[in-house]
């Protein structure tokens, strides 16, 4: 059974942690509480990462969120991989040089998360790279993250609260 104040108390916590716009969620609590009882089911899945490394992770979380969102959702990745301890030169490169000089491995996951999001032919050679570099558990990971990503846009723009996405000056 969903506990409404406890929630509102987790939203507000958000909300001055990471200086995030949570009133699509409130929004939704207040007219709701059962389909926002199952969204904050859903959010484990969200930031489930076990085994993938951070840089990986991140890699996969900022390009589904520049790809799909417009600023806030990608700012708050941002401020969890510097929080994380992610490298401030790799989130550059991914949120403001399009991946060109990462490393390698991560423009490949770069590269693979961009092909999957823009539903392209992947390349054989690129599938394989990935599944030679990381084991099919971190894959999963991989899955999750890029498909729970596209989930917050999705909710945002379907109940109208999408002009909090408004294009903003991204900060590193």
């Amino acid at each position: 059974m969903l506990d409404e104040k406890k929630s509102l108390e987790m939203l507000e916590g958000f909300h001055a942690h990471y200086d995030y716009n949570t009133t699509y969620m409130k929004d939704m609590l207040k007219a709701n509480p059962n389909a926002f009882e199952t969204f904050q089911n859903f959010l484990p899945m969200a930031s489930f990462c076990e085994k993938t490394p951070k840089d990986v992770m991140y890699t996969v979380k900022l390009t589904t969120m520049k790809n799909e969102d417009c600023g806030e959702c990608l700012q708050l990745n941002v401020n969890m991989a510097l929080e994380a301890g992610v490298d401030k030169q790799i989130i550059k490169e991914i949120v403001f040089n399009e991946g060109k000089n990462l490393p390698q491995s991560l423009k490949d996951i770069y590269d693979f998360t961009l092909a999957v999001l823009n539903e392209q032919t992947i390349d054989e050679n690129l599938y394989d790279k990935i599944y030679f570099k990381y084991s099919k558990d971190i894959i999963t990971e991989i899955a999750l993250a890029t498909a729970s990503a596209k989930v917050f846009p999705t909710i945002k723009k379907v109940l109208d609260n999408f002009h909090s996405c408004s294009v903003i000056k991204l900060e590193v």
